[in-house]
């Protein structure tokens, strides 16, 4: 693949950037609490403004816009999965080498 200044995301202009790490074995998240983890989302932020419950965790919660979203497919499957995925992932160090 030849990349160069200027190369246009992939998916025909969806957002999204192909990003070349040599070295790097993986990304994990760190210091992120729970409670802020939606706001790395920006679809599902949007429809958590329309949550029954302030402190909502989209995953079980009656009135939960976010979940409604999901199931109108306003919100992709996988996106809410990666969601889901982070929200469960209690192990930082799993990127990091140990010293």
């Amino acid at each position: 693949m030849e990349v160069c200044e200027g190369t246009p995301p992939l998916g025909g202009g969806r957002e999204g950037w192909l990003i070349d790490t040599p070295g790097i074995k993986g990304f994990g998240t760190f210091d992120i609490e729970r409670e802020e983890l939606t706001s790395y989302f920006k679809e599902i932020f949007e429809f958590s403004k329309q949550c029954r419950f302030s402190d909502c965790t989209h995953t079980h919660e009656p009135g939960c816009a976010v979940l409604k979203a999901v199931e109108d497919h306003y919100i992709a499957q996988s996106r809410y999965q990666s969601y889901l995925s982070m929200l469960e992932d209690k192990d930082e160090n799993k990127y990091r080498e140990a010293y």
